[in-house]
């Protein structure tokens, strides 16, 4: 009986293939072309390149404003996308409103000093709001710049500590000011002012969103094999001594090795081309056919849990629903820094977004093997599965 029960299972499983097929023809041009408009609104349509942000200083003959703008707009990381200009307030808000500026910053009188010597006031920095990315350039800028003059801040008080434990107190108000300049140069005058880091190309991450909402969609068509079953089915599977569990663990098994080799069949296929973009590389590995093998076993356990709770429509919208929120929270939809940080933290420990995480490892030519989590994941989809079953039994019982 056990094997008619996996032959049928696997009959059911392989009359999903040509719809599955058409499937897959259908979301890959649709999700091409939303991915390129995507990606030409989004890091196209605005250049960041010399915007302008104006300073707002009550304070404009001040030796430390005026050097710490020389040296901030002569920096490296911000020559390249910013240029910095001391306003009166009310021309800088005319001129955020008209959008010649991106923001304004507006320093409180004693500003820097305020920072060097502890007393920190706060600075206020007025976005535009049809500036979005070059938004976060400043405030990444904004961020690091405090941090820089966090170290001459602790600069000088080591120095007066140094004053002090050698007794000369009386010199110190003297040497301020020649401290002050020393540190606050020394910090300035540092050509890098972020931290540089290998960085994937930003299409490579689309590439992934799009492999997995194209293998999310087009799963959809396993649903006639994965949906409940009538009532004499069932009586006749359980008079012949077929468990709940077999019944269940072979239909998961059967549509997940289905899934599997047409990964692998299509991914064999995808890895004999080569590619015009640069950064994407498709290589055969066993890594590769791990991560494939991971891929089929969570969507089947997904969509194997959605239809025991729900009816066969409403698991099917169901599941193409909660694979856009979840790669929506992790951030594989929209670039991460246009998202909520508590929401990146929720979305980076769902089930998407860690496979999005190894498919944009593997497309970018290494794979790092990370199976515990998405196995996790697989193993209670299946549990909880299962024991819907048992309690739908039950309750036919």
């Amino acid at each position: 009986m056990l094997l008619k029960l996996f032959r049928l299972e696997l009959k059911k499983s392989l009359r999903c293939i040509p719809v599955l097929l058409a499937g897959v023809l259908l979301f890959g041009v649709l999700f091409t072309l939303v991915g390129m408009g995507l990606s030409s609104v989004i890091y196209s349509s605005e250049a960041i390149a010399h915007a302008t942000v104006a300073v707002v200083s009550r304070e404009e003959d001040d030796r430390y404003i005026n050097m710490a703008i020389d040296y901030v707009g002569g920096m490296e990381s911000a020559a390249l996308a910013l240029d910095f200009e001391i306003m009166e307030e009310d021309e800088a808000m005319n001129a955020l409103d008209k959008g010649k500026v991106i923001a304004i910053i507006l320093l409180p009188e004693h500003v820097i000093e305020g920072i060097l010597y502890g007393e920190n006031y706060p600075v206020r920095i007025l976005f535009s709001n049809e500036s979005a990315l070059a938004s976060v350039f400043l405030t990444e800028l904004t961020r690091s710049g405090m941090i820089m003059l966090s170290s001459a801040q602790a600069s000088t008080y080591t120095a007066a500590e140094l004053y002090y434990k050698n007794d000369h107190v009386q010199d110190l108000s003297k040497a301020y000011d020649e401290i002050d300049m020393i540190n606050f140069n020394y910090v300035l005058s540092r050509e890098k002012l972020f931290i540089s880091e290998d960085a994937l190309p930003a299409f490579l991450s689309f590439v992934a969103t799009g492999i997995l909402l194209l293998l999310c969609f087009s799963h959809i068509c396993y649903a006639p094999a994965l949906k409940r079953e009538n009532l004499p089915f069932y009586q006749l599977l359980f008079s012949r001594q077929i468990s709940p569990l077999l019944y269940l663990a072979v239909k998961y098994l059967v549509n997940s090795l289905n899934c599997f080799f047409l990964l692998l069949l299509a991914f064999l296929i995808l890895s004999g081309i080569e590619f015009p973009l640069d950064g994407l590389e498709l290589y055969f590995s066993g890594g590769a056919v791990l991560l494939l093998a991971l891929t089929a076993l969570l969507l089947t356990a997904f969509a194997l849990l959605l239809q025991q709770l729900f009816s066969d429509a409403a698991a099917v919208m169901l599941e193409i629903v909660f694979s856009i929120v979840m790669l929506f929270a992790g951030g594989a939809i929209l670039p991460s820094a246009f998202l909520p940080s508590a929401l990146l933290k929720i979305g980076r420990i769902l089930p998407l977004p860690m496979l999005h995480s190894q498919w944009l490892s593997l497309i970018s030519g290494g794979y790092e093997f990370s199976i515990l989590p998405i196995g996790i994941y697989c193993i209670c989809f299946f549990v909880m599965a299962y024991l819907v079953f048992i309690l739908r039994k039950e309750a036919r019982s």
